[in-house]
């Protein structure tokens, strides 16, 4: 019962927002209250469809945003006027029954956003119209997806306008923290004979690397929207931290059992190239040679270990000079 009522208070204690939490908040109120006064000044009638759509698309980046934004805008266009449609057909009285003009809606509606994502609003915006509209007029259908894309436009320029984050950055910060995951997951490949640890640490990562996978499509959708240059970084960096990764799960195939003595001072070692590693990316500048930790003691080189700990030196290399170049083209 003890241990029953602990977690339920943990799950009530609410997290401190950090920075980036309190932007991303002050940025969604702003929306909505720019929204809410923007279809007023319009003469739109249902002014909160402008104001849920910036609630709803208002991310953590401006990417985000953008990504979001354009689902919500598509989704809503093809469902608004599949309801429409189906506004029209009670209008025309030709005395078919609401259940079968409903199907005529969300048939093609459903099929459209099981084929594409983007569209996966499209279900839920035609039957909504038509439900709210009946057999009114088919305006109230366009009154929606105007008041709707009124939002995404509002939703989008705050997050560009006001205490913006890029998703380069959003980018940048998840693959710092890869690096110090793939520091710690190193320790325990060499010095942990846990299982459960180790698919614990494998866990972590697949989730991490999906994050970042979708860091770089919200990358895209600015470049795309903004006609921004097109700057390799961010897909050469997630290539590099895909390498290390092979690197780091190598080191578990060449010590199955290790001896937590014997490579203790090794595995110490590499995690301190990790961190330094996170630490130089979240700085935004390169280290200084005393801050670059000494390169682990090689195994024998015709050795699993030494051939899987040559490699994992050679990719901390190539990521060290990616870093180089990175600055020198931002410099």
């Amino acid at each position: 019962m003890t241990q029953m009522t602990a977690r339920l208070r943990a799950m009530a204690r609410l997290p401190a927002p950090n920075r980036a939490g309190w932007h991303q908040a002050i940025r969604m109120t702003l929306a909505a209250a720019f929204a809410y006064v923007a279809t007023a000044l319009v003469g739109l009638n249902h002014g909160y469809w402008a104001v849920i759509t910036c609630l709803i698309i208002v991310q953590g980046s401006l990417g985000a945003t953008i990504g979001a934004g354009i689902m919500r805008l598509a989704g809503t266009a093809a469902g608004g006027l599949l309801g429409g449609v189906g506004v029209l057909l009670l209008r025309l009285q030709l005395h078919l029954p609401e259940l079968a003009v409903l199907l005529i809606v969300i048939v093609p509606a459903t099929l459209l956003a099981a084929s594409r994502p983007i569209y996966r609003l499209a279900p839920f915006t035609g039957a909504l119209v038509l439900l709210l509209a009946g057999s009114g007029d088919f305006t109230f259908a366009l009154a929606r997806i105007a008041e709707i894309a009124l939002g995404c436009l509002i939703g989008i320029l705050v997050s560009l306008l006001v205490l913006p984050e890029r998703a380069t950055a959003v980018l940048v910060d998840h693959a710092a923290a890869i690096l110090d995951q793939l520091g710690e997951f190193a320790l325990v490949q060499l010095t942990g004979n846990d299982l459960p640890e180790r698919q614990n640490y494998e866990g972590k990562l697949r989730r991490a690397f999906a994050q970042i996978q979708n860091d770089l499509k919200e990358v895209e959708h600015e470049r795309s929207v903004l006609l921004l240059r097109n700057n390799p970084f961010p897909e050469r960096l997630l290539r590099q931290l895909q390498r290390l990764r092979t690197d780091v799960n190598m080191l578990g195939r060449a010590v199955p059992a290790p001896a937590e003595g014997d490579h203790h001072i090794l595995a110490t070692a590499i995690k301190q190239q990790f961190a330094a590693a996170a630490a130089t990316l979240r700085g935004g500048r390169l280290a200084g040679p005393a801050e670059r930790p000494e390169p682990p003691v090689q195994a024998g080189a015709d050795t699993p270990l030494g051939f899987a700990l040559t490699t994992l030196q050679d990719e901390l290399a190539a990521f060290d000079q990616l870093l180089q170049e990175h600055a020198g083209h931002a410099a």
